[in-house]
């Protein structure tokens, strides 16, 4: 009787650590083909709570990474727009000066076509788009900054009005933390984009009707308008580096985000095959008692 139950015993004890050398050798293989220490949370439920919020937060993190990344793009179009308005201030105060010691109305006449691209380029300059977004209009970015084509105008009269801008008053912002926003680019509105437009309009008209008092008035115009214009330049290299800065902590972020949770969901792969590789031994053991068990006949016990 003592040995039937032995008997028993022992195969019902062999067959518990069959299934679970089996199992966890299904587990080690899913370890050592995916490098991933379990297949779902309920297996590392202590890990769990953890893990889902290092997810949460790396999810958010890189909503932030990729806002501030369209932001830096949209910065360096705004801040190439502006150089080559810089350009365009500093061929114009060539063509200003040039025609002012010019006492031939015939001559000057030959710079006003030259002044009239400089217009025209100022206004393709300030229409300029970043994905289908017009740069210089706000919040307002679906219209155009600036409608119409260059003219050669008189110089209006102080204070130059801007009713010709069609954007808004708000500077476009994105998300860029947990419960902040990041303001971002120039606005169309802004004097010094006025005394751009005037100065050039202007110029051209002085160089086209020979106009000595328009040229002294474009060439005042253009001094005021370079000074705010390295201003903003000035502005959007300080945003562009402000954008960089933030970027570069939400990366070091995520770095240490994506590190901790590879310490939760990631397996040490030779450690795995070590395990494996007892699991395998315990596995055939079990199966060989079981087959030394499965010869055992009925003389065997009668002896």
């Amino acid at each position: 009787m003592v040995t039937r139950v032995a008997t028993s015993f022992q195969n019902t004890s062999t067959l518990r650590n069959l299934q679970q050398a089996n199992q966890g050798m299904a587990l080690s293989t899913y370890q050592i083909t995916t490098g991933l220490k379990s297949r779902t949370l309920s297996e590392d439920s202590g890990s769990a709570n953890k893990l889902l919020t290092l997810k949460d937060v790396q999810t958010r993190t890189d909503t932030y990474l990729s806002n501030l990344k369209s932001v830096s793009n949209q910065l360096g179009a705004t801040e190439s727009a502006l150089q080559q308005m810089t350009d365009l201030l500093t061929e114009a105060s060539s063509l200003a000066t040039t025609g002012r010691n010019q006492n031939s109305a015939e001559t000057r006449s030959t710079l006003a076509p030259k002044a009239q691209a400089v217009a025209e380029s100022f206004y393709s300059l300030f229409n300029t788009q970043f994905n289908g977004q017009y740069i210089f209009s706000g919040s307002n970015a679906n219209t155009a900054t600036i409608s119409g084509t260059a003219a050669a105008t008189a110089f209006p009269g102080e204070p130059l009005a801007t009713t010709w801008y069609q954007g808004d008053s708000t500077l476009p912002a994105v998300v860029s933390g947990n419960g902040t926003t990041q303001e971002y680019g120039v606005l169309g509105n802004d004097s010094a984009f006025a005394k751009l437009k005037a100065g050039f309009e202007g110029l051209w008209y002085g160089l086209q009707n020979n106009n000595v008092t328009e040229i002294d008035i474009a060439i005042s115009t253009l001094g005021a308008a370079k000074t705010e214009l390295s201003s903003l330049v000035s502005n959007v290299g300080g945003q562009l580096n402000n954008v960089e800065q933030m970027t570069d902590r939400y990366t070091t972020q995520q770095t240490f985000i994506q590190e901790s949770v590879d310490d939760i969901e990631k397996v040490d792969v030779s450690e795995a095959l070590t395990t494996f590789s007892q699991q395998q031994a315990t596995l055939q053991a079990s199966m060989m008692i079981i087959s030394q068990m499965n010869q055992v006949s009925l003389l065997d016990y009668i002896r």
